[in-house]
């Protein structure tokens, strides 16, 4: 008796698992990963300066500002818009805005300033004694 194997056919090797080179990331906070050919490339996230892996916010805190600017949202900014009622003049004393009714105007500055009242006439007496 005569036996015969059918041989199937080789299987063909499965092709490699993708392999991310961004995962985990190499480039540090406040960066982005690309996958160019299979090689990580990095660069800073916009708004953020330096490069990778240091990239870092323009500031954190207001001393890292010009004295006259203000940390807000990791940028160095100017505070006064917002800040000051209306009719009212805002200056910048170390990083803070200081809010003054302009000249001829009073009231609160952070909330509105109104005109001077115009100066009260005073009445004399005569007496016709």
């Amino acid at each position: 008796m005569f036996i015969h194997f059918i041989s199937a056919p080789a299987p063909t090797p499965a092709p490699p698992a993708y392999i991310n080179p961004c995962v985990p990331s190499p480039c540090g906070p406040y960066s982005q990963c690309r996958d160019i050919g299979g090689s990580p490339s990095c660069s800073c996230l916009s708004n953020y300066m330096g490069s990778p892996p240091n990239c870092k916010p323009e500031c954190v805190i207001n001393q890292e500002c010009a004295s006259n600017r203000a940390c807000i949202q990791e940028r160095c900014r100017d505070p006064c818009p917002g800040s000051c009622g209306s009719g009212a003049v805002c200056s910048v004393i170390n990083h803070t805005p200081v809010c003054v009714c302009s000249p001829g105007y009073t009231g609160d500055p952070f909330t509105n300033c109104f005109p001077n009242p115009p100066p009260r006439k005073t009445t004399k007496s005569i007496c016709l004694c």
